[in-house]
């Protein structure tokens, strides 16, 4: 099913993100009976979660190949 999800906050995260806070938002509408705003606003908080720690985890993996190529 597929839900017409807009929201100012949406516009200012990346794509990816973008991409992941709307299924995640549709998701949670269906499955767990959440208002669309509600749904939104916690499916953006998960989004960014997940953006932070997949650069966190690019950045830690290009340190420790800087690390092992310096010894």
């Amino acid at each position: 099913m597929n839900f017409n999800i807009h929201s100012p906050e949406l516009a200012y995260l990346s794509p990816t993100t973008r991409e992941r806070a709307i299924v995640i938002a549709q998701q949670m509408i269906l499955h767990q009976r959440v208002s669309p705003k509600e749904a939104i606003r916690e499916a953006i908080n998960v989004a960014k979660n997940w953006a932070v720690k997949s650069v966190n985890r690019q950045v830690w993996k290009r340190l420790k190949k800087a690390d092992r190529e310096a010894i």
